[in-house]
């Protein structure tokens, strides 16, 4: 099992592997100039990114991007996620918790203030 997390609403992110997460999400937010961008890991800790589609007629949340591609790569389970820059939305948060209730989904703004979804 990876590096227990404290379970209090005063979480910080001091695991390395969602570091990681964290490192890739800011670096695609970066390299793309989006306005979010999103890493997670899945159950057998592979990562994914993604970043938010905005189209006339599609728009995802960058969560949703990640997941659909960790979905599509067979991941049955999401252990962490990191949203960088725009607030992820309910249904992206809903859309992590189906496929894993207890994912810890990390929120990360522009001043690198981190906050536990």
């Amino acid at each position: 099992m990876r590096e227990a997390r404290m379970m209090s609403s005063e979480r910080s992110m001091t695991n390395n592997e969602d570091q990681k997460l964290l490192t890739l999400a800011r670096a695609s937010l970066q390299r793309t100039g989006v306005i979010q961008s999103a890493a997670l890991r899945d159950g057998t800790g592979r990562t994914h990114v993604g970043n938010i589609i905005a189209l006339e007629s599609l728009h995802l949340d960058a969560l949703q991007v990640a997941l659909a591609m960790a979905i599509s790569s067979g991941a049955n389970a999401i252990e962490a996620a990191v949203v960088v820059g725009e607030q992820p939305t309910e249904i992206a948060i809903t859309n992590i918790r189906e496929i894993s209730k207890n994912s810890l989904i990390w929120h990360v703004t522009a001043d690198g203030s981190a906050q536990a979804l």
